[in-house]
């Protein structure tokens, strides 16, 4: 064997592999074939921040290794891709760098894309959209239109910051202790009509559907349940002293007896009527106005208002006082429940802080005509769709004095956002634009004026899954009716962050109303994906990475010094997608020797195939070590392929390690029997090489397809070939020692 090693040049094998990829057209979305698995593989779609951040590679690196595993088991594999473009990180950044908002998208989406590829993403980059282009945001208001429609939109008042200085309503992270971030002065709480989503009509489907989710990983169920918030137990009809009856829920459905007062959330639907004494009412629209938001959570400090009213108790004679609290809608949503301080630690709380005595009903069974039931509630409630921001989706709504909020038109969509304003944090810009706001009514035809909220970018996020599913030529007129999509649904699995539940929660629920609606009507189940996998986030030093903290870690960096592969493969390595990635450089170190010692090994030993000796006494006397390598490459590519298609690529990693040193065991126990391997031994050594550079394809493709090169292998689409089923089958057994 050759004395010599050759050099791992990263960067230039990495150049040369992907300009190969372009050139072939190699992650090209192809139409499946008959009886061919269409796999649609769905990433996350990030902000349009400027920099890809380690999470974001720990997150597309899983997602391509499972694009590239499934694309070499024979499947037709979609790996889609698009920004997040709208909202207020990109409308901020904006205003720091002084320029608008659309050339900061521009800008920052072509550096991310030009990081991905860098890192060898296997996506198909003519598929890639952004949330803020015109042809995108239309469906965004069809789906607001279509929604609202289905009664599925409403408007309604919610509390807002307001900064009276610059005139503008304030996010949440635009206050810092009270005051704005701009201008710094102090923001005050307002009521002002926001459009909201509705989501109560699916809560029961979206959990119901959890059981049948078998290729959800536990980390992205665990995030749906607790959203959903469900709480199991027993509702009643408490009959009003002044009026009907109240129904009232409790979990200690076998505590009744102990009942002592009823709570009311702000939000319940009967809630006028049971606060209607006007000091009730008084506290009630304070309460609205932002005590709630401005005040403590816990049970000790939480608003508490008597509404004065009283039902009956559910056992005994007695009588329970009605109040109204908040701390409801954290528990269980907007609904009533039975007050029990014997039982529960809140109540016991509440209890102690009641302006008026609590119940004293005489203890016994829960009276017949109660007619107690089985019951759950959900603390999921319906939440805000718009903001008063500049650089989002218009809302395609027409504020007119005779007809009032009336819906644009379907074929008049887009309503279309004026790209050249430089927003400054201060007023509303569409506001301030009579060419965007004046317009006349759809339905009169008298001068109106149009809605200045824009759509949050979570409302654009409810179908970013879809737009990558649909050629880009089509999506203008076809995107949720393009024949494709029903190739390409639901997709076959999401890789996304665990912060991404509430993302998940409500695509579930859109998917679910557009399949009653009809544009989804093939989605039988409701489900935008069949399978799903969150990922914990990317730590440095025990803590998460911040510019603030000074602890960021950039990808740019790592792969100009280690390479892409090294980097994917640490990434991959370092931690199981559970479990938090604590990034340090163990784990560069770990995957530069693991990949410099693979390259400079199988290099070495595939120039060495030809200059073995042919040695019949030898090949016959190996025979068995040579079976027993076989064995060892079955063994490795059954966990390896197992580890794949459960997404867990750092066992995926670990079990590559283990196959390669399985391999150099052979090697040395060769040598330790006849000193040197023979020609036969040197074959099965190579054929071993190839297989590990095979499973390795997925995870460091790059290096791998120059070891397949290097092993005689011709450039191609097949120079990785289809997934192995196994290694080569093993020769006939030969007498001889059966231990080595």
């Amino acid at each position: 064997m050759s004395s010599e090693k050759p050099r791992y040049d990263a960067g230039a094998i990495e150049a040369a592999r992907q300009a190969a990829w372009l050139e072939g057209g190699a992650f090209e979305t192809p139409t499946p074939a008959e009886g061919q698995a269409g796999v649609y593989v769905k990433p996350s779609s990030p902000f349009t921040s400027g920099n890809l951040h380690m999470g974001h590679v720990r997150d597309y690196a899983i997602g391509d290794v499972y694009a590239r595993f499934r694309r070499a088991r024979g499947d037709a594999v979609l790996f889609g891709f698009g920004f997040d473009a709208f909202g207020l990180p990109a409308e901020m950044a904006a205003i720091e760098h002084r320029v608008p908002p659309a050339d900061w998208v521009a800008r920052c989406g072509e550096r991310m894309l030009t990081q991905m590829k860098r890192l060898g993403f296997s996506f198909d980059y003519d598929r890639v959209f952004y949330s803020s282009d015109e042809e995108q945001y239309r469906w965004s208001q069809w789906l607001f239109l279509t929604l609202l429609d289905a009664g599925l939109i409403y408007r309604d008042d919610a509390t807002v910051d307001w900064c009276d200085t610059c005139r503008t309503t304030l996010a949440a992270l635009q206050v810092e202790d009270g005051r704005c971030w701009r201008c710094h002065d102090e923001v005050r709480l307002t009521r002002r009509p926001t459009w909201f989503l509705r989501i109560g009509p699916h809560l029961e489907e979206n959990d119901r559907r959890l059981a049948d989710l078998t290729d959800w990983d536990e980390l992205s169920l665990s995030t749906q349940r607790f959203i959903l918030g469900r709480t199991d137990g027993v509702e009643l009809d408490l009959e009003g002293l002044d009026g009907p009856a109240l129904t009232v829920f409790t979990p200690h459905g076998d505590s009744l007896g102990e009942a002592r007062f009823v709570l009311l959330s702000p939000r319940h639907p009967e809630i006028e009527r049971w606060a209607s004494e006007p000091a009730a009412r008084k506290q009630l629209d304070e309460l609205r106005s932002g005590g709630w938001e401005r005040s403590a959570r816990d049970a000790a400090s939480v608003p508490l208002i008597d509404t004065g009213a009283s039902v009956a108790a559910p056992a005994g004679d007695g009588q329970l006082p009605v109040f109204v609290s908040p701390l409801v809608d954290a528990r269980y949503g907007p609904t009533a429940v039975l007050g029990i301080p014997a039982v529960d630690e809140a109540d016991e709380a509440l209890g102690r802080r009641m302006p008026r005595s609590p119940g004293e009903p005489a203890a016994g069974a829960p009276r017949v005509d109660a007619g107690v039931r089985e019951a759950k509630r959900y603390r999921a409630f319906d939440f805000s769709v718009s903001r008063q921001r500049y650089w989002g989706t218009p809302i395609p709504i027409v504020h007119c004095e005779r007809c009032g909020a009336v819906p644009v038109p379907a074929e008049e969509l887009p309503v279309h956002l004026p790209r050249d304003v430089e927003p400054t944090g201060e007023g509303n810009p569409l506001a301030e634009r009579s060419d965007f706001v004046d317009a006349p009514c759809p339905r009169c035809g008298e001068p109106a004026k149009r809605e200045t909220d824009t759509l949050d970018c979570h409302f654009d996020a409810l179908w970013l899954w879809i737009p990558a599913a649909v050629p880009p030529q089509d999506r203008a007129e076809a995107m949720f009716t393009h024949p494709e999509l029903k190739r390409w649904l639901p997709a076959e699995r999401l890789v996304a962050g665990a912060d991404s539940g509430s993302f998940v929660f409500d695509q579930r629920v859109v998917t679910k109303a557009l399949r009653e609606i009809g544009p989804l009507s093939f989605l039988a189940d409701g489900e935008p994906f069949a399978g799903c996998l969150f990922h914990e986030m990317v730590l440095a030093g025990g803590r998460k990475m911040s510019k603030h903290l000074g602890n960021v870690v950039n990808p740019d960096e790592l792969v100009e010094r280690h390479g892409a592969d090294t980097v994917r493969l640490a990434v991959l390595y370092a931690a199981g997608p559970a479990k938090a990635l604590n990034w340090n450089d163990g784990a560069l170190r770990f995957a530069s020797r693991f990949l410099n010692n693979v390259w400079e090994y199988s290099l070495d030993r595939f120039a060495a195939v030809a200059e073995a000796p042919e040695d019949e006494e030898a090949e016959a006397d190996t025979r068995f070590m040579r079976d027993r390598l076989r064995k060892w490459c079955d063994s490795g590519l059954a966990r390896i392929t197992a580890d794949l298609e459960q997404l867990q690529m750092h066992k995926a990693v670990r079990n590559v390690t283990r196959l390669f040193e399985r391999i150099q065991d052979y090697e040395k126990r060769v040598v330790k029997r006849r000193g040197e391997l023979s020609r036969e031994d040197m074959e099965a050594l190579a054929a071993a090489l190839v297989l590990l550079a095979r499973v390795l394809a997925p995870l460091a493709p790059h290096l791998a397809e120059q070891l397949l090169l290097a092993s005689g292998r011709e450039d191609g689409p097949e120079l990785v070939g289809p997934w192995p089923d196994r290694a080569p089958a093993p020769e006939p057994a030969a007498p001889g020692p059966v231990d080595a």
